[in-house]
C-alpha cells in the first residue's frame, strides 16, 4: 500500500506541474497521470484524499481497518493510541497561481 501510495504522490506532483494546484479528485490523474487509482488494500474501498491548503493529504486506514481520520504511527503520544493510517502528506506554502511563473 505505501508503494502505491508513493506512486500517486508522483502523479499528484506531476498534475501540479502541469495544472497549478492538485486535482480536486484522485480519479482526475487517470489515466494521463496514472495508469489507475488503487483501492485501500485494508477495505477495498476507495482510499482517502483531501486538499488542504496549497497541499493535501493521502492515506489508507491502514492494518486496523479503521479510518483514524489520516493518523498514523508518528502522530502516537506516549504509545497510547492505535492509530495505524498510512500517510502522504503534502504541506506546500506555494501559492497555486505561480505555475509557470519560473525562477526570477
Amino acid at each position: 500500500m505505501r508503494f502505491e501510495m508513493i506512486r500517486l504522490a508522483f502523479s499528484l506532483a506531476a498534475y501540479r506541474a502541469d495544472h497549478g494546484s492538485y486535482p480536486a479528485r484522485l480519479a482526475d490523474l487517470a489515466p494521463k497521470y496514472a495508469d489507475r487509482v488503487p483501492k485501500d488494500v485494508f477495505t477495498d474501498g476507495e482510499l482517502h484524499y483531501n486538499r488542504e491548503g496549497a497541499g493535501y493529504v493521502l492515506y489508507s486506514v491502514g492494518p486496523n481497518g479503521k479510518d483514524d481520520a489520516g493518523k498514523g504511527l508518528e502522530d502516537r503520544s506516549e504509545g497510547h493510541q492505535d492509530w495505524d493510517d498510512i500517510v502522504v502528506r503534502v504541506r506546500d506554502k506555494r501559492p497555486a497561481s505561480t505555475h509557470g511563473a519560473g525562477p526570477k
